[in-house]
C-alpha cells in the first residue's frame, strides 16, 4: 500500500519508526539502522502503512493537521467569519473525505 506523506517537523522519519513500533511486525521488514540511510524514505512509510493500515494513515493526518493549525496560528492566518458565512462556505467547499 502506499501513501504520501510530507516532510514535516513531526513525520521525521524517527516518528514514523517510533510509531511504527507499535506494530510488532514493522521491524522484521526493515533492514538494520545502520542502512536507513540508504533507503529511501517513502520505503519506510510505505512499509509501515502496508502493516499497520488505517490507524497509521489517521495518525499522519492527525499529524498533518496539527502543523497546519500551528502554522496557521503562527502566522496569524485565522480570521473570524460569521457562522452564516461560515457555514455557507463550508458548505460551497466540502468534498466527500473519510476524515
Amino acid at each position: 500500500m502506499v501513501l504520501n506523506v510530507p516532510q514535516y517537523e513531526g513525520l521525521s522519519i524517527q516518528s514514523i519508526l517510533e510509531k511504527g513500533r507499535e506494530n510488532e511486525h514493522v521491524a522484521d521488514y526493515l533492514p538494520d539502522e545502520r542502512d536507513f540511510a540508504r533507503l529511501p524514505r517513502s520505503f519506510i512509510v510505505n512499509v509501515t502503512f502496508t502493516l499497520m493500515g488505517d490507524p497509521f494513515k489517521i495518525w499522519v493526518h492527525n499529524r498533518i493537521k496539527e502543523r497546519n493549525e500551528k502554522i496557521a496560528e503562527g502566522r496569524n492566518l485565522i480570521i473570524e467569519l460569521d457562522p452564516a458565512v461560515a457555514k455557507a462556505f463550508r458548505d460551497s467547499v466540502n468534498i466527500s473525505s473519510k476524515f
